[in-house]
């Protein structure tokens, strides 16, 4: 197994116990050998959900490479660009592309106490300016996130769905498609950002209608940024469209991204 897949497998079966064991059923307590029982079974079932997905996977890989998409002659010179290896601002981040174990950016600090990697604080101030020039009133919600942090807002995002009357692994489930495991987070490069609208700052489908989305995703580009998770690409990223999220590759790559139609994944011929 893969040290990505492990750590992987490891905050899986962290996040099982935990909403398992802890607090989350209604505060009722449980005694040590029926927590020993859960915690077996949890890992059991985490490994078995781990070799489907890899099973999944591998068949998705199959079904790229039968059906030519991988060969085309574009797909083959957009390849070519990356021989070299890929650049740091290309760094593919997401559940099957983890983060380098201990990688902690050199980081400067933005907005509302916020920072990124101090390669991208240039542009990022740039554009969230020309944004206000223009009279858009962006707000710089999220950036660079820690390990810890990324735990936190999981966690507190599980509890929420539960809190709805979702059962602990629908609620995870949910979870995964909208927060980003720990060390599975482009938050945890620097490289990203979430941005919504001063007048409406809720993380939600209603987002994408405010003027600092629309001006975003038509003004990204131009200072680096592309919008990650798109509408209709949750199969390409795993991620349901997320108007707020910007994620820093830099101003010929964001050109090339916007223009192709693609996300990061597509583009870099990955699958998530």
């Amino acid at each position: 197994m893969r040290p990505a897949q492990r750590r992987l497998l490891f905050f899986s079966v962290i996040f099982l116990i935990l909403g398992s064991v802890g607090g989350g059923f209604a505060g009722k307590s449980i005694g040590r050998k029926s927590a020993e029982r859960t915690a077996k079974k949890a890992i059991t079932d985490a490994e078995k959900k781990l070799e489907a997905t890899q099973e999944e996977l591998q068949a998705a890989n199959q079904l790229l490479q039968d059906s030519g998409v991988i060969n085309d002659e574009e797909t083959r010179k957009r390849l070519e660009e990356f021989q070299d290896g890929i650049p740091w601002n290309m760094t593919l981040v997401n559940t099957v592309h983890s983060m380098e174990e201990g990688y902690v950016p050199e980081l400067t600090e933005v907005e509302n106490g916020l920072s990124v990697d101090a390669r991208i604080a240039e542009e990022l101030n740039a554009m969230l300016a020309a944004a206000r020039a223009d009279g858009i009133n962006p707000y710089l919600l999220s950036a660079y996130r820690s390990i810890e942090r990324q735990a936190q807002v999981f966690n507190d995002t599980v509890q929420s769905w539960m809190e709805q009357g979702a059962d602990y692994w629908t609620a995870y489930q949910n979870t995964c498609k909208e927060v980003a495991l720990p060390g599975t987070s482009e938050h945890g490069l620097g490289l990203a950002v979430d941005i919504v609208d001063n007048s409406y700052t809720g993380l939600d489908a209603e987002q994408a209608n405010t003027a600092t989305a629309q001006w975003l995703q038509a003004h990204c580009a131009e200072y680096g940024f592309i919008l990650r998770y798109p509408a209709d690409k949750e199969s390409a990223t795993g991620i349901i469209y997320e108007a707020w999220h910007y994620r820093y590759v830099g101003k010929e790559y964001a050109q090339k991204i916007q223009a192709s139609g693609l996300t990061l994944e597509e583009y870099l011929g990955e699958v998530y």
